[in-house]
């Protein structure tokens, strides 16, 4: 039997001896067990969360300019670093084109990665000493 059908028993026994001080407070600690079981279960949901959240960053790591998920051999991503640093959400970069830049459709970051090649300028004159 539980907390609350101990406590419905008890109070129907008070009532029937009809004393409604008594009745009243064991009404009052009945909405107190309901109030206690509601913070334990948003408790026990925040500890599922915070457990997530660290398994999460034992998985995840930084490689300049994005974070991956890395499992074993495996590795997933690229991350925007905004939003993970900023909020611990781990949003996939989309890529733009081929030439290695990324944007971050939640939070509207441009990056480009390490792979980045520069838009050729065809107008500017061949300068050979220019590197």
């Amino acid at each position: 039997m539980s907390i609350l059908d101990n406590a419905k028993v008890v109070a129907d026994l008070v009532k029937k001896y009809n004393d409604q001080e008594l009745y009243q407070k064991l009404i009052d600690l009945r909405d107190e067990i309901f109030t206690l079981k509601e913070e334990n279960l948003k408790l026990k949901e925040t500890v599922g969360q915070l457990r997530d959240n660290l398994k999460l960053k034992e998985t995840v790591m930084w490689e300049r300019p994005f974070y991956w998920i890395q499992n074993g051999d495996e590795r997933d991503g690229p991350y925007c670093q905004k939003c993970y640093d900023g909020e611990t959400k781990l949003v996939r970069l989309q890529q733009r084109d081929s030439r290695g830049e990324w944007d971050c459709l939640q939070c509207g970051t441009y990056l480009t990665g390490p792979g980045y090649v520069p838009p050729r300028d065809d107008h500017q004159p061949y300068d050979p000493m220019s590197f």
